[in-house]
Order: structure tokens, then C-alpha cells, then sequence
């Protein structure tokens, strides 16, 4: 293909290669990032945590690792009914925005490890976040370590960041 085909193709067509593109570049983008997250010390403690979430309840303190952390304070769970909550600050004020339920099940990374799951695709919660699903562990008592992960598609899954959740 030419300069010239390129300029008489259809509109349409141009648009498709641009979106194809701009896909391909968040495909790489996403492949690259989960290769850093999954290769330094935070992804080693997190292989040696335990799925244990019977003590889990409560609120819990978080930090973000990885990502730029601004807003998210930590997450309040009620192990009754197997849900949670992120709490958020904005504008000075804690919110609570963004609901999960969690459960205990295989990671979608290394389904050989039984890991906590935080699935967001639940009713109220805004579609972006459906794609959104977390791994946690503990890794001590009291103490969890987790990843934020997109699922993008069956078998398609970025690692972008972890954090800690702590009483």
C-alpha cells in the first residue's frame, strides 16, 4: 500500500487502522507493565501468602504499590455476606464507592494458587470498573497483599499495580 492508496482510502477505513492500532499499542502496553509488576519482590510475597479469609472483616487501611495513590484509602468488608467497599477520599471527605464481592478461588495468573478474589462487576458500580478484578493474599495475620488486575477478555489479564490492606 502507498502514500496515495492510503489517501483515497475510505474514511472508515482509516479510522478502523487507527483504532486497530491504538489497540495494539495498549495490548503491548498492558503485556509490559504486568511483566514488571510480575517480576520483582511484591509478586515473591504474594506467591508465599495463603487464600485465608476467615479472619477477614472489617475495615482495613490500604496502600497502593505501583500506581499513583491519591485517593483510595483502604476498603471496608463484611465477611457475612462475603462483599466489600473501597473507601475514598475526596475533597477531604471518605466515601465509600466502588462495591465488590469476594470469594475464594484459583488466580487467573497462576492457577495453580488459591488466592482471595475482588470482583467488581456488580450492580451500581460504573461498566469500566466490571473489567476490574483483584487477587488478594495474607501474608500475615491481619495483613493482605493484593493485585489490581484488568481482565480484559477470556485469557487476557494485566497485572497494573498491588497493594496492602492492613487493620
Amino acid at each position: 500500500m502507498n502514500y496515495a492508496s492510503v489517501v483515497r482510502m475510505n474514511p472508515l477505513g482509516i479510522f478502523l487502522i487507527l483504532i486497530i492500532c491504538i489497540l495494539g499499542a495498549l495490548y503491548v502496553a498492558g503485556l509490559i507493565r504486568t511483566y514488571q509488576m510480575e517480576h520483582g519482590a511484591l509478586q515473591e510475597a504474594f506467591k508465599k501468602g495463603s487464600a485465608n479469609s476467615a479472619q477477614f472483616d472489617g475495615d482495613y487501611q490500604g496502600i497502593a504499590h505501583g500506581l499513583q495513590q491519591t485517593f483510595w484509602k483502604g476498603k471496608t468488608i463484611s465477611q457475612s455476606d462475603k462483599t466489600g467497599i473501597n473507601l475514598i477520599e475526596q475533597n477531604g471527605v471518605l466515601e465509600k464507592k466502588y462495591s465488590f464481592a469476594f470469594f475464594v478461588g484459583k488466580s487467573l495468573r497462576d492457577a495453580s494458587q488459591d488466592v482471595i478474589v475482588l470482583d467488581y462487576n456488580q450492580p451500581g458500580n460504573p461498566w469500566w470498573l466490571n473489567y476490574a478484578l483483584d487477587e488478594m493474599v495474607e501474608v500475615s495475620s491481619g495483613k493482605y497483599l493484593g493485585k489490581v488486575q484488568v481482565h480484559v477478555m477470556p485469557g487476557v489479564v494485566f497485572t497494573i499495580g498491588y497493594f496492602t490492606l492492613s487493620k
